[in-house]
């Protein structure tokens, strides 16, 4: 009986010893992910989240939800690009803002990147206004052409696929704007 006790406590200490050392693997992780994450910031001044100004995009294709082709010869002098998420909050605030900005801009393209279940209001919103761009929630052909791996991102670009500004909100493209942004 008291072996059986001795061999339960042995058992139980090595439990022990073996989850620690599993701790400390994970909290080392955890803390290599976070130093490079904050070397990135660190870097860029905002995570990754696609290409900036002066940059070029890559050529592409996809499709419309018209069914019209879009590519990189069909943008442009000046094509305001919006990337949004129904799932994102800041992306549901810019929305209405990009909808306003895109009535007045002739080429506007929105990229929806959802589901089609949860994208209803902001589709309704942006179709109006912008050719929309949807399905695009593993990275589609727009997504890895301008480099969005975070929503919401703008871009105003150029014929040559150039990014003229991009940003997170509309005030990355003042300046950049003809007067029609008012």
């Amino acid at each position: 009986m008291v072996f059986a006790l001795w061999a339960a406590v042995l058992v139980l200490s090595l439990l022990s010893v073996l989850n620690l050392v599993l701790m400390l693997g994970v909290i080392r992780r955890l803390r290599d992910h976070t130093q490079r994450l904050d070397g990135l910031y660190e870097r860029t001044g905002n995570p990754a989240t696609g290409l900036e100004a002066g940059e070029v995009a890559a050529e592409f294709e996809t499709t419309t939800n018209d069914g019209e082709t879009l590519s990189a010869a069909s943008l442009g002098e000046r094509t305001l690009i919006g990337f949004f998420s129904p799932s994102c909050a800041p992306c549901k605030d810019l929305a209405p803002k990009f909808a306003a900005l895109a009535a007045g801009h002739d080429g506007a393209i929105a990229v929806i990147a959802g589901f089609p279940d949860e994208m209803g209001d902001m589709l309704d919103l942006l179709s109006p206004v912008a050719k929309i761009v949807n399905g695009e929630v593993d990275g589609g052909p727009l997504a890895k052409a301008f480099g969005v791996e975070a929503f919401p991102r703008v871009f105003l670009v150029d014929e040559t696929r150039t990014v003229l500004a991009a940003g997170h909100t509309l005030d990355a493209l003042d300046g950049v704007l003809s007067p029609a942004r008012g």
